[in-house]
């Protein structure tokens, strides 16, 4: 497995050049523009399958804001000279340099890194508006149950726990702040469950404290555990 995203390391794209990860301080802007990654075909319908997804997003919902923010994240995450350019519908892009550009035909591609080095989960996106509806309601009642925790509260964690100071922490990317948060999880609870054992407790499991952590795993992957169940949802709203 490589290091890359460990060590806050970018990765090259030919055509395209170096892609890097985000660091925190720069984290409200990237928020603030990364949007338009959850954008898929998926959102577009089964019709423009075999559209290109940055034809659908520029020339299909027709907003120039959408534009700029590609703009500004290609600026955060490549180079601060990304212009973008469009003599036709056919003809259009953001020219990097003399020689890389990004396009229609690699479009994919770099949204693709960029939300993996940043952690952006693809949307759910279901053909039934109604088992859309339905799992969107799910998401909110599975929230308002969990956990209330943002972003900084793991920053705090992190550096409370680990003795680093924020101005440390914002030269971290956000898979590195991710990595130590749930790392500092994994230990609490290994030394929680040792103190259980010590006290008598048989049923405790204890698990390896550097046991591996999935940070690509969607949280929200268990919403509909099975297709099952969207089936069983389906009938159970009639469709």
């Amino acid at each position: 497995m490589s290091t890359s995203l460990i060590f806050g390391k970018g990765q090259i794209v030919e055509g395209v050049g170096l892609v890097k990860p985000i660091t925190l301080n720069k984290y409200d802007f990237f928020q603030e523009k990364s949007s338009v990654l959850y954008y898929s075909k998926a959102h577009f319908g089964d019709e423009y399958e075999t559209q290109f997804l940055l034809d659908l997003i520029v020339w299909g919902l027709n907003q120039n804001e959408l534009v700029t923010d590609l703009i500004d994240l290609f600026k955060l995450t490549i180079s601060d000279n990304i212009t973008f350019f469009a003599n036709s519908i056919d003809d259009y892009g953001f020219i990097i340099d003399e020689v890389n550009l990004i396009d229609k035909n690699n479009y994919d591609q770099i949204r693709s890194l960029i939300m993996r080095q940043n952690l952006m989960n693809e949307q759910k996106v279901y053909k039934d508006k109604l088992v859309q509806e339905w799992a969107n309601k799910a998401l909110e009642a599975k929230n308002r149950k969990g956990i209330k925790m943002t972003f900084e509260d793991m920053l705090s964690t992190v550096s409370v726990y680990a003795g680093k100071h924020y101005s440390d922490l914002e030269k971290y990317t956000i898979y590195q702040l991710q990595s130590d948060f749930n790392r500092i999880g994994k230990l609490i609870d290994y030394d929680a469950t040792i103190a259980f054992k010590c006290a008598g407790d048989a049923k405790s499991k204890l698990n390896h404290y550097a046991e591996h952590v999935d940070l690509f795993r969607d949280p929200n992957d268990d919403l509909f555990v099975s297709q099952d169940k969207l089936k069983g949802l389906n009938q159970a709203m009639g469709n």
